[in-house]
């Protein structure tokens, strides 16, 4: 038998070995049982479950048609914990699934005459099609949607599914097609009636709640400038959320060229705040300015203001070490780098994770919900 034969009979073999595998797996799972434990407690082993070999499509569907059952077993006082038990686990799913997958935008065949040429085709709009994470978020949503009158603990649920939508980077979810008006080439939908505008109806039951207006701008600020200075400048004054507010609104000022007005920005963030990733990302941002403009003392000065305020995040680490070593200050450069590779744990960056925005909250929000479950 040929060597190139007997390799493709054997991957064909492993193959079907690893798929039947997968099947027998995917097979066993029970969203009963895993609810069970998450409601006793055993938040660890069921992060752990879900972060293994999970088919989530099947997940999601046994917990559309199981989930509303297990809900109600516990009779009318559980019920309510119950719910939060399972709206919960659907967030630890999202989050444990949505970095492998979470929409599919399919761009369709182009419709052309009976000549088939290309310069009478028609290429229609894309086709959205959402996979199981933003539906499991939207599933428990629209589970507390029922109550006329939101529960305090939503509250904190929905500040949770906020971080986990957030952390999968698509404003589609929240705000609805960022695309809308731009055509098939930037990923414009031809199907509006399956968008989820999660903040939409989020914001109906919790119309003070800062951090939703403030979602709002950080949604669009990639795509619908104008808008997102509405939704940031509305929060100016905000004793919770102005800076952060301010702050984004200098960093897309200076991806726009605008760089004094950025400036001006910051000021404001950093007399509204005290909140230390807030302080970071301005201080890093000043820096990046000045040493734009050859400004190296202002720049250092600012790099060092940074990393006072979260000692060791990568990015203003490496730019203020780069600065000393340029100016011949190579052993504190040194030093700074050294310390920062060293950090064990290292810490997160605040402007590598800025575009997760309240994923930072997740650790708390969580153990907020899991403590109500356990009461």
């Amino acid at each position: 038998m040929p060597l190139s034969l007997r390799r493709a009979l054997a991957l064909a073999c492993t193959a079907a070995v690893c798929l039947t595998s997968l099947s027998s797996r995917a097979s066993g799972l029970s969203v009963v049982e895993m609810l069970e434990s998450y409601k006793t407690g055993k938040f660890t082993a069921v992060v752990a479950e879900l972060e293994g070999d999970i088919d989530f499509k099947d997940l999601l569907k046994q917990l559309q048609d199981q989930g509303p059952a297990w809900i109600e077993a516990g009779g009318p006082d559980d019920r309510d914990r119950r719910e939060l038990v399972a709206a919960t686990f659907a967030l630890e799913a999202a989050r444990a699934d949505e970095w492998r997958e979470w929409k599919f935008v399919w761009k369709q065949p182009p419709i052309c005459g009976p000549d088939e040429t290309h310069a009478g085709c028609i290429q229609p709009l894309s086709v959205l099609e959402w996979k199981a994470p933003p539906l499991l978020i939207e599933w428990a949503c629209r589970r507390f949607r029922k109550d006329e009158k939101p529960r305090p603990i939503e509250r904190w649920w929905q500040l949770a599914a906020l971080a986990v939508a957030q952390r999968s980077e698509d404003g589609q979810f929240l705000v609805g097609d960022t695309s809308i008006g731009l055509g098939v080439d930037a990923g414009e939908i031809l199907n509006p009636k399956l968008e989820i505008k999660h903040l939409e109806h989020v914001r109906k039951r919790f119309p003070e709640e800062a951090r939703f207006m403030l979602a709002e701008g950080i949604a669009r600020d990639r795509f619908w400038q104008d808008d997102a200075t509405q939704a940031y400048g509305a929060l100016a004054n905000d004793p919770v959320v102005g800076g952060e507010a301010m702050m984004r609104m200098g960093v897309m000022l200076v991806q726009m060229g605008r760089r004094e007005d950025a400036l001006t920005h910051f000021d404001r963030a950093e007399f509204l705040t005290r909140d230390r990733y807030v302080i970071y990302l301005v201080k890093y941002f000043r820096g990046r300015i000045a040493e734009s403009q050859r400004r190296n003392v202002e720049a250092l000065d600012a790099y060092r203001g940074a990393v006072a305020a979260w000692p060791r995040a990568q990015s203003a680490t490496l730019a203020l070490a780069s600065l000393l070593f340029q100016s011949g200050r190579r052993a504190e450069a040194q030093e700074l780098a050294a310390a920062m590779l060293e950090a064990n744990p290292r810490p997160a960056d605040p402007w590598r994770e800025y575009v997760h925005a309240d994923n930072r909250f997740w650790p708390l929000l969580v153990g907020k919900l899991r403590a109500e479950i356990l009461k």
